[in-house]
C-alpha cells in the first residue's frame, strides 16, 4: 500500500513536470504566433486578402445578425487587440509564478481564439496553428479536470499521439511522392517566394545527389519519429534531437519560427509518455 502510494505521488509529480514544460514551450509558441499575425497586421487592412470585408463572406452567419458584433472583433483594430491579449495570456503561461487559476484563464483563451482565428479566415495559417490549438485545448482540459491524475494522464497520451502521429502521416505522404523521393522537392520549395532561400537553393539546384538525399532523410526521420515511445532511451533522445534540429533548420531556411515552439511543446508530453512505457516494459 505504502509503494503504491509513493508511486502515485511520484507519478503525479512527473505529470505536474510535464505539464509545466509543455505549457512554458507551447506558450512560446502562441506568444510567437501572436506577435507574428502583429507584425503582419496590414494583412488586415480594407481591401487585402485577410480583410474582415473578404473574410465575413466566408460563412453566411458572419453575415448576419452577429455581422455588426463580430466586426468589432476581427475587423482592425479588434482583431489586433485580440492578439495583443494573446501574447499577454502567452506570457501568463510562460510565466512558472502565475496562479493556476490566471493559466487556466490563459489557456482557455488562447485555445478559444485559435478557433475564433481560424474561423475568420484560415489563410496564412499552417500545421503549427492546428497543433498549437490540439495543445492549448488539451491543457486547458488538464487544468479543468487538475484534481484527476488519470485525466491529466490522458492529457499528455493525447498531446504525445497527435504529435507521433502527425510526424507518421507527413512521412508516409512524402514517401507516396515521386517529388519528394527524388528530392526535387527540397530544392523547389527553395526557390519559391514564400517559403524560399536564394543560398539554400542555389547550394541545391546543380547538387541533385544532395537534394535527393535531404529528400529521404526527411522522410525517414517523420516515418522513424513515433518509434520515441518505444525506444531505447539513447534512441529516442537522437529522435528527438533530430526533430528540435529539423524544426531549427526550417526557421532558419523556411521562416517557420512557429513550428519550432509548437512541435517542442509537445515533447515533454513525449517524454513522459516514452518513460511510462518504459517503466511497464522494463525498457531501460
Amino acid at each position: 500500500m505504502a509503494l503504491t502510494r509513493t508511486r502515485t505521488v511520484i507519478d503525479r509529480a512527473e505529470q505536474d513536470r510535464a505539464l509545466r514544460r509543455v505549457e512554458a514551450l507551447t506558450g512560446l509558441g502562441a506568444a510567437v504566433s501572436s506577435l507574428e499575425y502583429l507584425a503582419s497586421s496590414k494583412d488586415f487592412d480594407r481591401g487585402e486578402l485577410l480583410s474582415w470585408d473578404t473574410a465575413r463572406t466566408r460563412y453566411r452567419w458572419m453575415t448576419g445578425r452577429l455581422e455588426k458584433a463580430l466586426g468589432t472583433v476581427f475587423d482592425k483594430p479588434g482583431v489586433q487587440v485580440l492578439f495583443g491579449a494573446r501574447v499577454l495570456a502567452a506570457a501568463t503561461l510562460m510565466n512558472s509564478a502565475a496562479t493556476e487559476r490566471a493559466k487556466t484563464a490563459a489557456a482557455t483563451y488562447l485555445a478559444g481564439t485559435n478557433f475564433a482565428v481560424h474561423a475568420r479566415s484560415p489563410y496564412g495559417s499552417d500545421g503549427s496553428e492546428t497543433v498549437l490549438t490540439i495543445s492549448l485545448t488539451t491543457l486547458t482540459l488538464s487544468k479543468l479536470f487538475a484534481n484527476d491524475p488519470k485525466a491529466r494522464q490522458a492529457c499528455l497520451w493525447f498531446i504525445a499521439a497527435q504529435s507521433c502521429l502527425s510526424y507518421g502521416i507527413a512521412g508516409v505522404a512524402k514517401l507516396i511522392s515521386p517529388v519528394w523521393r527524388d528530392g526535387s522537392a527540397v530544392r523547389d520549395i527553395f526557390r519559391t517566394r514564400m517559403f524560399g532561400h536564394r543560398l539554400a537553393f542555389s547550394a541545391l539546384r546543380d547538387r541533385p545527389r544532395v537534394a535527393r538525399a535531404l529528400g529521404q532523410a526527411t522522410i525517414a526521420g517523420e516515418m522513424l519519429f513515433p518509434l520515441v515511445l518505444v525506444a531505447p532511451k539513447p534512441v529516442a533522445r537522437a529522435l528527438l534531437g533530430v526533430g528540435a534540429s529539423f524544426h531549427a533548420g526550417n526557421a532558419v531556411f523556411m521562416g517557420l519560427n512557429r513550428f519550432v515552439w509548437a512541435f517542442l511543446g509537445t515533447y515533454p508530453a513525449i517524454v513522459y509518455c516514452s518513460r511510462a512505457l518504459g517503466r511497464g516494459s522494463g525498457r531501460g
